[in-house]
């Protein structure tokens, strides 16, 4: 008994051994995904061209349909002439307005070619952890991606956005675009996504089969960015080997390296008013950073000649997805939810992209070929008008008043010839300055420097841009008697310009005008 007993423990050891060893083997037969060869892979990336796009230029005529005029009794019509114009424009951050965009997260990565034409084709390879951050302060303000994916992005924010921050108020920014047909939609927002481009038009809800001056509004509130680490070598963002060649394509990746989150207002108006007029209600109203009673009223003037649509994306559930048409409605976006909270985290407002491998950011050049409604013929006229300046009618964007120190104004020609006034000081008796312009004509423009004394100490000279001669010669041809804006009247009869940066605001008068 003795015997067999350690026979059959012998025997059960025997085997145990030979399964041992035969799972150890099946496990080294066990095929292994290869390393990463780093080496190889930053020196491919290297040696790959950035994407080719067009150049930027500005607006240009490509083509038009001469003007017509028709015989109504004794006088004629001009009837609109048609003219086609093209543009490509030059965009460091792009428009998102969606939270539900599955392409787009922090670390997303895209053919260049995708990225350029809109299709944005995500590559698909073994990626790294990665670290993003937030640009909040207060806890540890950084954690890591596990996975370049969409699920792995959202839980990442999520953790990231509920330690405790300091919730600053919302950098809030005002802008508005005209746009003169649906093909300019893009190149006026600088939106290449079709997804973002395709919200924004069911939110204004252009109809562009009439003749109208439109614009859109945004007000834009952001409440932080999360930002991307920047790998030092592409073989960072990656973690085993891959078809890299046939992954990546044939020029440098794109990555998305930042995201702003906030949310805004979009505004679209499509009036009967030229764009003058247009524009000098909006900057009243809308643009100059405050729900006053005179805003107000501004606002409710331009409504009574327009259609205006609007709506709001992020924030809390009292106003996200809501609908806005009233200026009271304008009031309660600026004055609530205005600040980050645990119910108003923001959705994707914009999102910045960088080239794997330089690392430099990537602008989008958009291109769109588009045509604008010339009503009357008036390339071939001449204008005269009158600039009048009065003192504490330069403000800031909180509607500080400013100290001028003096007005110089720049006429540049159709060849880009500038001449300058003298230097312009109020007169002791009107605080006013008046300078004359005699005939301004098509191709011209004119600016005004002014140059103010800070609160602090120092001075700094602002640029206000003046409407160009279309413009103008359009609002003169609509105004049956007086002064085009008669600032002589007030404030709220002049003509409110903006600054180049976008933070100061001048009324004028334009007087005494003629069209020869």
């Amino acid at each position: 008994m003795k015997v067999q007993s350690m026979y059959l423990k012998s025997s059960l050891l025997i085997l145990a051994a030979i399964t041992l060893f035969s799972c150890k083997k099946e496990d080294n037969n066990t095929p292994q995904q290869p390393k990463l060869d780093a080496k190889s892979l930053n020196a491919y990336v290297a040696k790959l061209p950035s994407v080719k796009q067009r150049e930027p230029f500005k607006e240009r005529v490509v083509s038009s349909n001469t003007a017509r005029t028709a015989a109504l009794l004794d006088d004629y019509m001009p009837i609109a002439a048609t003219k086609y114009y093209e543009q490509a424009k030059e965009y460091e951050n792009q428009l998102l307005y969606a939270d539900n965009e599955e392409a787009f997260f922090p670390g997303a990565m895209f053919k260049a070619k995708s990225v350029v034409d809109g299709t944005y084709n995500t590559i698909f390879a073994p990626r790294k952890p990665y670290t993003i951050s937030v640009s909040l302060t207060g806890d540890k303000t950084s954690t890591t991606i596990k996975e370049a994916k969409l699920s792995a992005a959202r839980d990442a924010i999520s953790e990231l956005l509920n330690k405790n921050f300091n919730a600053p108020p919302a950098n809030i920014t005002y802008d508005s675009y005209e746009v003169h047909d649906e093909q300019h939609l893009k190149v006026a927002l600088g939106a290449n996504y079709e997804g973002a481009i395709n919200k924004v038009k069911g939110s204004v809800g252009f109809k562009y089969d009439t003749e109208k001056t439109r614009y859109i509004v945004k007000i834009e509130q952001v409440f932080y960015t999360i930002d991307v680490d920047q790998p030092e070598k592409p073989s960072d963002f990656f973690s085993d080997n891959f078809d890299y060649q046939n992954a990546l394509g044939n020029e440098k990746p794109i990555y998305i390296s930042s995201i702003k989150y906030g949310r805004v207002l979009l505004l679209g108006i499509e009036s009967s008013l030229s764009k003058l007029e247009v524009e000098s209600k909006i900057n009243a109203s809308f643009l100059s950073g405050k729900a006053t009673v005179e805003a107000e009223a501004a606002y409710n003037e331009l409504r009574k000649k327009s259609t205006i649509t609007g709506r709001v994306y992020g924030g809390n559930a009292k106003l996200a997805g809501e609908s806005i048409g009233d200026f009271a409605a304008i009031r309660k976006f600026l004055q609530e939810g205005a600040t980050l909270g645990k119910d108003n985290l923001g959705v994707p407002l914009s999102y910045r992209m960088r080239e794997l491998g330089s690392n430099q950011i990537f602008k989008t050049v958009i291109y769109s070929k588009y045509q604008k409604n010339n009503v009357g013929a008036i390339d071939n006229k001449k204008l005269d008008f009158d600039i009048l300046a009065k003192r504490d009618n330069l403000v800031d964007k909180f509607n500080n008043k400013k100290r001028t120190l003096h007005y110089v104004i720049n006429r540049t020609d159709e060849k880009g010839v500038t001449t300058r006034s003298s230097k312009l000081t109020y007169d002791h008796y009107y605080y006013a300055i008046r300078q004359r312009m005699v005939d301004f004509k098509k191709g011209e423009s004119i600016n005004i420097d002014v140059l103010i004394q800070q609160d602090k100490g120092g001075k700094i000279e602002l640029t206000f841009p003046l409407p160009s001669f279309d413009d103008l010669v359009r609002a003169v041809m609509k105004k049956n008697e007086g002064h085009l804006y008669d600032l002589d009247k007030g404030a709220d009869h002049g003509l409110r310009l903006r600054d180049t940066s976008g933070q100061y605001y001048l009324t004028i008068g334009i007087q005494n005008q003629k069209i020869r």
